[in-house]
């Protein structure tokens, strides 16, 4: 609203009959919602993440996500899967022209290269494809990046000239806040330009330096792409979310090289299931074994004692952030250049330690868990959530019987996590006031039950 302030405005219609429509869809609107109702249905017989994820994934619809698989993506910090981006216009793009560097030359790749297609010819079916997915994936502050993006590389292959794609994410960048300044102040705008960003300025002195070093080339490019996002995102999640992941890396890594192919099949369910309903279920199908890894991925992160850290939801905290990122990277180096790799190694395994936190390392700092307990209540605030060990002479952890959840799911979930309680054979619910059920999500986030039970009392 007018000076930055938040308005909220509550509407009571008072006119009786229906609604006055001023104008339908279009029909490249109808097309579109045909064609993201086909993926929804295609993908309906899926196992719950994966009937969830597989159109967050290919269209950023996440209607049927379940509500604590959105939390264990936001707790690894992997929501930017589920908010259609440039790198799914680039999967999608690739396969149709190839590596773009290859584009002016004979041995050029892609699907229009093996149809014949001539190189103008690939430039405007990739331009019309971009279109497309604009229209698909709806006109996001994201999507409308990645597409201008796109657009100005595709008119750089057409015309022969040198590509230079970060003069290219700044025109794009300067286009779309001339046309619409508003999205100067959209967060999700800001995420997906920085991310961009990082990878182009950060990532290749990265990967280059990992290379130098062994790591194999795929590996460096993945493992670069992921940090430089994480460390130019950082901050500016902190401002929006109140925490740091520090799963964020390795997370993302592992998803990576899962994105790609539930993409493009995700793509392909979409694309054949208005014509043919058994081969988008077939492609859905095949599409599910990555979403259903990178949903593994997500709750096997946030699942970890120390996935995330609260860190102040404010900007002086995100200049504090990226203060000590800056000096994390300075201090990497440094080390890199004096040759030091026992002490990288001990701050590597530092790291994982403050993660995983076993309890026989952490109790003696922390003095919790207490050793043998048999009866844990939660400090969940207003309401109740017990924990009851299985095996007290092992410290309850790992499976325990739950009775209730509280009211808050990051309070419960942080609780068990403490607890090391990762298996609940049995979970109680008392009576189904928000004080003690609202914290559900966070009593299932990576963990397996095996029975609930409730009462019949309101």
């Amino acid at each position: 609203g007018p000076g930055g302030q938040d308005i909220a405005a509550v509407l009571r219609v008072r006119a009786a009959g229906a609604p006055h429509v001023i104008r339908g869809p279009t029909a490249a609107q109808r097309v579109a919602g045909e064609l993201r109702a086909g993926l929804r249905a295609a993908s309906g017989g899926l196992d719950a993440d994966a009937r969830g994820l597989l159109p967050g994934l290919v269209v950023g619809d996440t209607s049927r996500l379940p509500p604590e698989l959105d939390d264990a993506f936001r707790t690894a910090d992997m929501l930017h899967l589920l908010a259609v981006s440039g790198s799914n216009l680039t999967i999608l793009l690739v396969v149709l022209i190839g590596p773009p560097g290859r584009a002016h030359r004979a041995e050029r790749r892609g699907l229009a290269a093996r149809l014949g297609v001539p190189l103008r010819g690939t430039a405007v079916l990739a331009a019309l494809l971009t279109l497309a997915f604009v229209v698909v994936c709806r006109p996001d502050p994201s999507v409308l990046r990645a597409a201008a993006c796109g657009l100005i590389t595709i008119l750089a292959i057409a015309t022969g000239r040198r590509r230079s794609l970060l003069p290219a994410l700044a025109g794009a960048v300067l286009a779309l806040v001339l046309a619409d300044p508003w999205l100067a102040r959209d967060f999700g705008f800001l995420l997906s330009v920085l991310a961009t960003a990082a990878l182009l300025v950060i990532a290749p002195g990265w990967s280059a330096a990992l290379r130098r070093r062994g790591v194999p080339g795929r590996l460096a490019e993945a493992l670069a792409a992921a940090a430089a996002a994480q460390v130019a995102c950082a901050p500016v999640v902190a401002v929006l979310a109140a925490h740091v992941s520090l799963v964020a890396v390795p997370c993302n890594l592992l998803a990576e090289f899962l994105v790609a192919p539930a993409t493009v099949l995700g793509f392909a369910a979409l694309a054949t299931a208005p014509v043919a309903m058994p081969v988008a279920k077939a492609l859905a199908w095949l599409a599910g074994w990555p979403v259903e890894g990178i949903a593994a991925v997500a709750r096997t992160g946030a699942a970890l004692p120390g996935a995330e850290i609260a860190w102040p939801g404010t900007w002086a905290g995100a200049g504090l952030l990226a203060g000590l990122t800056l000096l994390a990277v300075f201090a990497v180096v440094r080390l890199r250049s004096r040759h030091r790799p026992w002490l990288c190694a001990a701050l590597g395994l530092v790291l994982v330690l403050a993660v995983v936190r076993p309890a026989p390392l952490v109790r003696p700092f922390t003095g919790w868990p207490p050793p043998g307990w048999r009866l844990v209540v939660c400090d969940v605030g207003q309401g109740d959530a017990l924990v009851l060990a299985l095996d007290a002479g092992k410290g309850g952890g790992g499976g325990a019987v739950v009775v209730d959840a509280g009211p808050d799911p990051e309070a419960v979930d942080r609780c068990l996590r403490g607890l090391g309680v990762t298996e609940i054979p049995l979970l109680v619910l008392t009576h189904f006031h928000a004080d003690h059920v609202a914290g559900l999500p966070g009593v299932l986030r990576g963990r397996a039950v095996g029975e609930i039970q409730t009462s019949t009392l309101e």
